[in-house]
């Protein structure tokens, strides 16, 4: 038979058989501790933890048993064995003891086996007793969980999906924590994409505190970084704490407790004249995002007493379970707003690349003997390459191809900037040279030596403009802008850091034109030169960006120059068969995949009369 472990009390006024008692017990290993009836022993069973008692007759029966009815009628120890202790001339009164709530008795002086096998016998059905108690208290949490969840949290899971507004969802979640838990006080913060808890729902009842969620209030509190200065977690407040852990932290009393740092809290209850004491931490996690949020409860009530009490097992698992329906709910709300702006950022992108298509010509001019078509094929909604292509009015052809430093969004804007000017300068000489000439004023500009004037000065005021308004911007742009007498061939041109066009024909490449200065808006006061050649019949240009020699191949090799020079030559009878045969090399090369950046193409041909 195993000893079961336990802290006996012998309260006996005689001490010969108390101190016999307690030698024979101690030596079976139980702890022993004894008392008189002088000494108050009602007093001493209240101030500590015992297993069983033991108590002479002569004090069990007197006083008309007070002893017994004092110990059965207090609820912390009307479970505990009581065992008379007596000779055999005291019958009569060990029976009124057992009516009157002793559970056992014992002859004394009595053989030691006897002693320990009586001794062990109320213990193990002490044990039993509390063992069916706990099972049963067990049980009757778990249905009355189980009813909460049937009844409260999930329709309230079904009510948080069903509420549309943001801030009624965040704040309906402290709002029924506290109601299940009866507490004073809860917090809800979200976590941000920079590794911070933001305050979003602040409510303590007994101060009138409400920030956050419907009230328009907003929460003054700074956020917490989950981080410290070091990068490691920050364990030290608690919020931080559970969301590197995913477990909750229920703590009894935040003043004696050790490992966080409560000094706000703490701060705040000095400023308010508060007592902070119990305290339920829990994450809000779900599987696809982890935590995405901490709900915070604060001095949980006795509904009786109205006592500030611990948060007991059954408040945390049903805050819990709250927790985990919040957090799906949360975690769709948050996916539901970012899909909304997602959407109306696609909508302001379609906006934009509409906007953007405006900016090429709808044809591109065909003069007599000549074919000029271009391609445009963007990485994203929106691009930096652009081309142009416009009519002098003297019947020269003006065309341009660029390529904006960057991808996306702030390139495009960059892009309509550059077009606008260019525009705008070399449009600004024509309507200049139409007014003068309407007043009848001398012509200060001859048709054919000043288009090398026009050209160079519509460089020159871009790259001033960009480099006087925007160099904060750090945006540039390579380009080639040439201007064609259809009727000579002669062509002349401003290369600004671009890629050099390529002219060929059905021989090969006879020349390429190299930049003639540096991209525009690199540097404010930048130098550019013109520069001219001569485009005879049969002759092709091809101007592009780098996105045609930079494609990538699926292991990341790029198209090149080279392979770009390898499907000109049998393509110079047609400048449409030219771009076609270019996409589907590039195409080829890429495998089909995302394009590397934006890409640009103009072919000008020489056609044979």
């Amino acid at each position: 038979m195993k000893i079961i472990y336990a802290h006996i009390i012998i309260i006996d006024d005689n001490h010969l058989r108390r101190n016999t008692l307690a030698y024979q017990l101690q030596n079976q290993g139980y702890a022993i501790s004894t008392a008189s009836s002088d000494e108050q022993p009602m007093a001493l069973l209240a101030t500590d933890s015992f297993d069983l008692v033991l108590i002479s007759v002569e004090i069990a029966s007197g006083n008309n048993y007070t002893l017994l009815q004092q110990i059965r009628h207090n609820d912390k120890l009307s479970h505990l064995p009581v065992i008379i202790i007596t000779d055999y001339q005291n019958n009569n009164f060990v029976a009124q003891c057992l009516e009157q709530g002793a559970t056992d008795y014992l002859f004394v002086p009595t053989n030691p086996t006897l002693i320990k096998k009586r001794i062990y016998a109320n213990l193990q059905q002490e044990r039993l007793q509390n063992q069916l108690h706990a099972s049963w208290n067990a049980f009757n949490e778990m249905e009355r969980l189980a009813d909460d969840l049937r009844l409260t949290i999930l329709p309230l899971g079904i009510a948080l999906s069903a509420e549309k507004d943001f801030n009624r969802l965040l704040e309906r979640i402290v709002v029924e924590a506290k109601s299940i838990c009866n507490a004073d006080g809860g917090t809800l913060y979200l976590r941000t994409a920079d590794d911070h808890l933001r305050f979003a729902i602040v409510r303590t009842a007994s101060l009138g505190i409400a920030l956050g969620g419907t009230t328009e209030q907003p929460v003054p509190y700074p956020s917490i970084s989950l981080y410290d200065k070091s990068g490691q977690p920050n364990h030290y407040n608690v919020a931080a704490h559970v969301v590197f852990t995913g477990e909750s932290e229920n703590i009894a009393d935040i003043y004696e407790v050790s490992g966080f740092d409560f000094s706000d809290t703490k701060a705040m209850d000095e400023r308010n004249n508060y007592r902070s004491q119990s305290c339920l931490t829990v994450p809000l996690k779900n599987q696809m995002n982890g935590v995405v949020g901490v709900l915070q409860l604060l001095n949980t009530k006795n509904e009786e007493t109205h006592e500030i009490v611990p948060f007991d097992v059954y408040h945390q698992l049903v805050v819990e379970s709250l927790a985990s329906q919040a957090a799906v709910v949360l975690h769709n709300q948050i996916l539901r707003e970012r899909h909304e702006a997602l959407r109306e950022f696609q909508q302001q992108l379609e906006i934009g690349r509409q906007i953007q298509q405006n900016f090429f010509p709808d044809e591109m001019p065909q003069p007599d003997g000549w074919e000029l078509v271009a391609r445009f094929h963007p990485a994203r909604e929106v691009a930096g390459d652009f081309y142009d292509a416009f009519y002098t009015p003297q019947g020269k052809v003006s065309f341009i191809i660029a390529d904006v430093c960057d991808k996306g969004l702030a390139a495009a804007l960059f892009m309509s900037l550059v077009r606008s000017l260019l525009r705008a300068f070399s449009q600004q000489y024509a309507f200049l040279r139409e007014m003068s000439e309407g007043k009848g004023k001398i012509n200060w500009m001859e048709t054919g030596p000043n288009d090398k004037f026009d050209l160079l000065n519509t460089i020159r005021l871009t790259n001033a403009y960009i480099g006087a308004n925007h160099q904060q911007a750090h945006m540039f742009a390579t380009l080639f802008f040439g201007i064609l007498d259809p009727q000579t061939g002669q062509l002349i041109y401003v290369n600004a850091g671009h890629n050099p066009p390529i002219v060929f024909n059905a021989a090969g490449v006879k020349a390429t034109l190299p930049p003639s200065g540096p991209a525009v808006g690199l540097i404010k006061d930048a130098r550019y030169k013109i520069h001219q050649t001569q485009l005879a019949v049969g002759d092709t240009l091809l101007a592009y960006t780098d996105g045609i020699t930079e494609a990538r191949d699926p292991e990341q090799r790029p198209f090149t120059t080279e392979r770009l020079i390898q499907q000109l030559a049998p393509c110079a009878h047609s400048a449409v068969a030219l771009l076609e045969k270019i996409d589907s090399a590039v195409h080829q090369h890429t495998a089909g995949g995302e394009p590397f950046d934006d890409i640009a193409l103009i072919a000008v041909r020489h056609m044979n009369n």
